[in-house]
């Protein structure tokens, strides 16, 4: 596993879900960080084991979260922690991993794509954008969350952190607008990004907006 694969080791997994993460960026402060408003299905990108899915199901009773993933046994571990839990409205899916992602044509398209500490494993975080606000209808809306990029004695190492300038950056590259950014936490920022007035969406415009058998999935 090279350096920039950290996100694959089960120890960084691991402390992902720890209450030290939750003591350097407070949930509290990340939701009240983001305009959540019209929100029905919400795509975690890179859910990891779930730190937030508790989060989720305090702040949105009763909407559908979807927790995207591109390792199959972290999606089998939160399957069971599905069925041990009894955890409702919750939807872990795989996803190819690819440096241009874009949500399976099953999953409901969402109003909100929520990624958090997972842009900056990307080799091009912009390119990585592009797709997920190409997955979403227009107007939708990409809340990021990612390490500021100092050193912090926990985490991944400074070289593989993105800077807040440096993502809003990359966002502007693809013709995205940056809404919202600014920091959430000392060692953390918030970014909301939406498709610009210049974004054209092209072939993917034509996604359908939700399968009727899509309801098939929400088991």
């Amino acid at each position: 596993m090279s350096e920039t694969e950290y996100y694959r080791s089960q120890s960084y997994q691991e402390y992902l879900l720890s209450s030290h993460r939750r003591d350097v960026c407070p949930p509290e402060d990340v939701y009240a960080f983001f305009n959540w408003k019209g929100l029905n299905n919400l795509v975690d990108f890179g859910s990891g084991l779930g730190f937030y899915f508790n989060e989720f199901r305090k702040w949105f009773p009763h909407v559908w979260i979807w927790a995207a993933e591109c390792q199959q046994e972290i999606i089998d571990m939160v399957l069971r922690r599905k069925l041990m839990e009894g955890i409702e409205q919750l939807t872990p899916f795989h996803m190819d991993q690819s440096d241009h992602p874009l949500l399976p044509e099953w999953v409901p398209v969402p109003e909100i794509i929520f990624a958090s500490l997972s842009l900056s494993t990307f080799p091009n975080p912009g390119l990585a954008m592009d797709g997920l606000i190409r997955s979403m209808k227009a107007g939708g809306r990409l809340f990021i969350i990612d390490w500021s990029k100092t050193e912090s004695g926990f985490g991944p190492k400074i070289n593989e952190k993105i800077s807040m300038d440096k993502m809003k950056f990359l966002a502007e590259e693809y013709k995205l607008e940056v809404t919202k950014s600014g920091r959430i936490s000392e060692h953390f920022y918030g970014m909301e990004v939406k498709a610009s007035s210049n974004f054209i969406y092209g072939y993917y415009d034509l996604k359908e907006e939700e399968d009727e058998d899509s309801a098939v999935f929400k088991q």
